[in-house]
């Protein structure tokens, strides 16, 4: 069933929803499955860029089994006014993400944001025992990094422009793409070995002291055999994600071949550090003219690296900041994508 059909049925089934009702807050149940997708056509009308979020079947699956956990917030009658939960979106199945924070707008004024996030955080993961976690915060507010941050999530790096601005055009979005902080926090600080590129070992040595993380560096090895690599494509924003488990000799190829059916898109590259051809790896992706765009902790079971590519130079003043961290990592991406423009020898 396509997004045209999805969304003509969630327009059928939409009632009213009586604001000031009492809210409870609880795990995802079956009967919930069709007021989670409502939720998501109430917010973003149909353009939330994954289809899934407006198909109750595939919602009802997705929470039947470990790739995704949903809390709800109802009404006595069973409405649904508000959502959020946990999935996995790496590679690593151990690798949650913390998301889909949402309230309906007639049920802001209250608590119900909170309670959502309290009931995410104190008891979803305490039950799960994840030893790893991350949060994309949304750049054109700075309400999702304070609330990461006060959690003790750590900021490792910036997607810039890679959110359809449609999708928040009923929250007031902007008419460029939405750029997401990537956050971090790791309970499990156990030791690791990585490959890194110099280019951006200082950054990555800083924020594996935030995170507690030990990490061995080891030396680089020549590109060998063949690329290993998945690829994503969400037409609507533009957006390609290439995810490279082991970068081979035809590690360019591959990348251009990802480029073309991009287009003027952004291009995103997440590369195992596991893999020793790693900084092999960005050595080509620089001189293709990507630059940084963070460090992913056991993003692969290793850690990921991520490096973009875009048409055009993103609005870095669109990108809002809580605070010092936040705009530290703005300034690091900043700058390497100023590298990538400047010429001589590397750009």
């Amino acid at each position: 069933m396509g997004r045209e059909e999805l969304i003509r049925r969630l327009q059928e089934a939409r009632q009213e929803i009586e604001p000031g009702q009492d809210v409870t807050v609880g795990p995802f149940r079956p009967e919930d499955a069709l007021g989670v997708a409502l939720a998501y056509y109430e917010i973003y009308g149909g353009s939330f860029p994954l289809e899934h979020v407006y198909d109750p079947e595939e919602i009802l699956r997705r929470n039947a089994t470990e790739d995704q956990h949903t809390v709800v917030a109802r009404t006595p009658r069973g409405e649904v006014v508000g959502l959020a939960g946990l999935f996995r979106h790496a590679p690593n199945p151990g690798l949650y993400e913390a998301g889909q924070l949402m309230v309906l707008p007639g049920y802001r004024r209250g608590k119900v944001a909170t309670s959502l996030h309290r009931e995410v955080f104190d008891n979803l993961l305490r039950r799960l025992g994840l030893p790893v976690l991350f949060l994309e915060a949304t750049g054109n507010h700075t309400a999702s990094q304070h609330l990461a941050h006060s959690e003790g999530l750590v900021f490792t790096g910036l997607e810039v422009e890679c959110m359809p601005s449609l999708a928040y055009a009923k929250e007031g979005g902007g008419s460029r793409n939405v750029s997401l902080f990537l956050m971090f926090k790791v309970f499990e600080k156990a030791s690791g070995a990585v490959h890194l590129p110099e280019a951006y070992r200082e950054f990555c040595e800083g924020v594996y002291a935030k995170l507690g993380t030990p990490r061995s560096i080891l030396p680089p090895a020549p590109l060998s055999g063949e690329t290993l690599a998945d690829r994503f494509f969400l037409p609507e924003s533009g957006l390609l994600r290439l995810t490279v488990h082991r970068p081979g000799k035809d590690f360019a190829g591959v990348v251009a071949a990802a480029e073309a059916e991009a287009g003027q898109g952004l291009v995103q590259v997440f590369l195992n550090l596991g893999e020793a051809a790693a900084p092999r790896a960005v050595d080509v992706l620089r001189d293709r003219g990507y630059f940084f765009g963070g460090l992913l902790p056991h993003w692969f079971g290793p850690d990921g690296l991520l490096l973009q590519k875009v048409s055009r130079e993103p609005d870095w003043d669109a990108i809002q900041v809580c605070g010092p961290e936040a705009e530290a990592v703005r300034r690091v991406v900043r700058e390497d994508f100023e590298r990538v423009r400047a010429p001589g020898p590397g750009s």
